[in-house]
């Protein structure tokens, strides 16, 4: 188990900063003023970032198996995921993994998988059933197979400069408490109290402030306030995903290039692109026409991925 307290952090991750800025390619980044308060500000949020990191995996009985686990390529730990098209092609997708951490108890052993994001993000089923969020379920069945374990969740820890509202009644403790809560991890767990408990081992009653769990005064996992699976529900994402890449695949190898963006709470990715231009993509063209994500709820979809897997 980690021991840095908070103070050997800071140090740890000040040491490291004032080396990587001492290389002369990142000179730029003490170049003036404005560099100067961007890399403090920077090296304030990692070092937050590692705090509470550092925090979650002592109050956690998962250890870490790995970080920036690589599927393919030269020196990789596993073999890259293989997708066979029905015309036999063989689709290989390497990718790296930020962290896998693994559990083992008598029922088996666990594995979830987190990836590190800048922004605040989270897993939504209706993406996944799109085919738009399938990135970590891959990487989870990918290490499931590898290394013959279970699913436990898959899990985004957000690097952010957390923004909370204070007052003057509010403790240094009641402070620390609501930061706390912004780097909680997002995502998708396995609905087991048992292994909830596992990811959060201080965790009796309410919400969790490690993962997005909350345990009810019953005693039990509240199916409301909790983003969990069940195991068999797991089961389905996982061959849910595998169907989706070959479908993907066998576009990709066949060419096609359609142009069919999505369109989500009135956000689409044209509204970024920087290519606009050459795409030429408008409604007003028939043959132009957005990939509309309903906003269903988490049983529907999930029972929509179940007739799908099933069909």
């Amino acid at each position: 188990k980690i021991a840095y307290n908070d103070e050997e952090i800071e140090e740890i991750v000040t040491e490291v900063v004032q080396e990587r800025l001492a290389q002369n390619r990142n000179y730029i980044f003490s170049a003036n003023a404005k560099y100067k308060v961007l890399t403090a500000r920077l090296q304030k949020v990692v070092t937050m970032s590692i705090k509470y990191i550092v925090q979650t995996l002592k109050q956690s009985e998962f250890s870490v198996l790995g970080h920036e686990v690589e599927f393919g390529g030269n020196s990789s730990e596993f073999e890259p995921i293989v997708v066979k098209t029905e015309d036999g092609t063989r689709v290989e997708i390497r990718g790296k993994i930020d962290r896998i951490d693994i559990m083992k108890n008598p029922d088996g052993t666990f594995v979830r998988i987190i990836d590190y994001k800048s922004s605040v993000k989270n897993i939504e089923l209706n993406s996944v059933y799109a085919g738009l969020q399938l990135q970590l379920l891959t990487y989870l069945d990918a290490a499931c197979k590898e290394e013959d374990v279970l699913p436990a969740g898959v899990l985004y820890f957000n690097l952010i400069d957390p923004i909370i509202k204070s007052s003057k009644n509010m403790s240094e403790e009641d402070i620390e408490n609501e930061i706390r809560k912004k780097f909680k991890m997002q995502g998708l767990i396995l609905a087991d109290i048992n292994i909830v408990k596992m990811m959060d081992n201080k965790l009796e009653k309410g919400a969790s402030t490690i993962v997005p769990a909350y345990i009810g005064k019953d005693g039990d996992l509240s199916q409301t306030k909790t983003s969990g699976v069940s195991r068999k529900q797991f089961e389905y994402l996982q061959k849910y995903m595998n169907k989706i890449i070959k479908q993907i695949s066998e576009e990709i190898m066949s060419g096609n290039i359609d142009i069919h963006p999505y369109y989500k709470k009135k956000k689409t990715p044209c509204d970024y692109c920087k290519y606009k231009a050459i795409c030429g993509f408008d409604t007003a063209n028939s043959n132009n026409q957005y990939n509309y994500i309903n906003e269903t709820e988490k049983n529907a979809v999930l029972e929509m991925i179940k007739e799908q897997v099933e069909d």
